[in-house]
């Protein structure tokens, strides 16, 4: 029975995309993909192609609403899945759903906290101040007088959901097998990860535990206020966290009322952002301006953490190692550090040519012009266009950028991220020459030899082992063997000299412990320092390529 009820459901749901992509002007490839037979009789006949297809599928995902809207949402920031144009115009949809009933919103309420409304609240505005796809907010206060939004979920919101999934794994299979413009596109994996997002953002915890993460990281600031989480009321369906007393950052007319000045308001913003990026490696993903709230004083307030995305502090230094270099105009090793980035087997000649050609339009400009946002999304379209895996995290990492340059822009004319991330790079070079960072790498790297010290023994038993079942086999290429025999020379004096500064290191600090042995350690250390900077200078020096 529960299984007729589904597919009636099914059904039904077909019927309305079907009839939702004709009314967007989407008739043509309903006769392609089969479906046809979904139309009402006055709809059949024969239809001309779209001329614009992106507008057409935003108005078809407009009209649909809901798990649809929030696909395009989840599109438009992914320039690595879908052409530039089509993200472009799935990043006007918004949100445009009816809310639902109080009676219902307590219900879900009072059924997921176990307890009376009036025993959690000692007010609560019936009208919602806030409607979207997957629940509404509600303005109220706790029984301490704390003002608080509740975001309650949508009734059966899940199942709703769930029925348009599986009806997109449909017209994704119809698409990949009658579409041929579609077929060098993965649309099943493109479902994968929507469902996976979906099924997130429906876990309430989840965009609660991001919350959190970034109230403790903004703790204490004097430009930016992250609400609080007030877990003992929250749920996988139901959050409350502190009320956000502002405005849109869009509104113009608000903020020239608060006699707030944009100009401080935009560069808190950029402040805001590259510390989420270079320090924290936690950043939120979507910061369009609805996202966005201005309080008095120009202080900035974050809204809906659903998407965030992290960076490692490999990727981090990987991606500061990559504006050093273009501050430097070491193209080499931009494009190595491009490409180490993304999942490449091998360099191509070709891709190596695409990259080049883009970064070398700011290799004759003054560093202050070099527009590092563009640069980057370009970059991620040329990596889409050669199939480079690129971390999911990076590809949300360069569409949130350029969204905040757009947001900075409209509220300020003579905003440029690009300059505020070339001055902020240049504090991250000056911290990566203080004694403190160099001791901290010097430890980590001393700590990464010892480790591969210890697998040493284990893979020489291993060779070993090859060798005697002659499963070992060797290729030999002759190809520049006295180049290949100075690189290996270089190599082995520069791990040499590691080692002699770690034993250095590891001696004077075990000679600080015995008597009289102070003025030895001293000197060691020294020797250790001048030994290091050295070898820094030789490194820095070999890499150095003036363009």
């Amino acid at each position: 029975m529960i299984d007729v009820k589904h597919a009636y459901r099914d059904a039904h749901r077909l019927k309305q995309i079907v009839s939702a992509l004709f009314k967007s002007g989407l008739g043509y490839y309903i006769y392609q993909l089969k479906l046809g037979n979904h139309l009402f009789w006055h709809q059949r006949g024969e239809q001309e192609k779209p001329k614009d297809l992106p507008k057409s599928v935003r108005m078809a995902m407009d009209e649909l609403g809901g798990t649809f809207i929030k696909l395009g949402q989840l599109l438009s920031l992914r320039p690595d899945l879908i052409p530039r144009e089509y993200c472009e115009e799935f990043s006007k949809l918004q949100d445009n759903v009816s809310s639902f009933s109080f009676d219902e919103a307590r219900n879900i309420i009072e059924g997921e906290l176990k307890h009376k409304l009036s025993e959690i609240f000692s007010n609560f505005e019936k009208e919602p101040i806030a409607s979207a796809s997957i629940g509404q907010v509600h303005q109220a206060r706790l029984l301490n007088g704390i003002r608080v939004v509740v975001k309650v979920q949508r009734p059966e919101i899940k199942d709703l959901m769930n029925t348009d999934i599986d009806l997109l794994y449909h017209l994704a299979e119809l698409l990949q097998n009658h579409a041929e413009e579609l077929k060098d596109y993965n649309l099943k994996s493109i479902i994968d990860e929507f469902k996976r997002y979906t099924l997130n953002e429906l876990d309430y915890l989840k965009e609660s535990r991001n919350i959190d993460k970034f109230y403790k990281n903004f703790l204490g600031s004097q430009t930016v206020k992250v609400p609080k989480v007030y877990w003992d009321f929250t749920t996988k369906k139901v959050l409350v966290m502190g009320y956000v007393d502002g405005i849109p950052i869009d509104d113009k007319e608000g903020l020239k009322d608060w006699n707030c000045d944009e100009k401080i308001i935009s560069k808190n913003l950029a402040d805001c952002f590259l510390k989420q990026i270079f320090e924290d490696g936690f950043f939120h993903a979507d910061p369009h301006p609805a996202n966005i709230f201005v309080l008095p004083g120009n202080k900035i307030a974050l809204l809906d953490y659903g998407i965030c995305g992290n960076l490692t502090d490999d990727m981090k230094e990987k991606l500061v190692d990559m504006l050093i270099s273009l501050m430097n105009r070491d193209l080499n090793d931009f494009v190595d550090g491009f490409l180490s980035i993304g999942m490449l087997e091998e360099k191509d000649e070709t891709i190596v040519n695409d990259i080049e050609s883009i970064v070398n339009e700011y290799a004759s400009a003054n560093i202050d012009q070099v527009d590092f946002v563009h640069l980057f999304s370009d970059l991620v379209f040329v990596a889409r266009r050669h199939n480079i895996s690129l971390p999911v995290d990076l590809i949300l990492l360069t569409k949130a950028v350029v969204t905040i340059e757009g947001v900075g822009q409209q509220l300020n004319p003579d905003f440029n991220l690009s300059a505020s991330l070339h001055e902020y790079v240049g504090t991250l070079t000056a911290r990566r020459l203080s004694p403190g960072y160099i001791i901290k790498t010097f430890i980590g790297d001393v700590s990464n030899f010892r480790d591969n010290v210890k697998l040493v023994p284990r893979q020489i038993n291993e060779i070993l082992l090859k060798l005697k079942k002659g499963e070992l086999g060797v290729h030999f290429e002759r190809k520049d063997l006295v180049q290949l025999e100075m690189e290996i020379d270089r190599s082995s004096n520069r791990v040499s000299l590691g080692v002699i500064i770690a034993a250095l290191i590891v001696a004077s600090a075990l000679v600080l412990n015995v008597r009289n042995g102070k003025w030895l350690a001293v000197a060691g250390f020294l020797i250790a320092i001048f030994l290091t900077i050295n070898l820094f200078i030789s490194i820095i020096k070999e890499r150095r390529i003036v363009v």
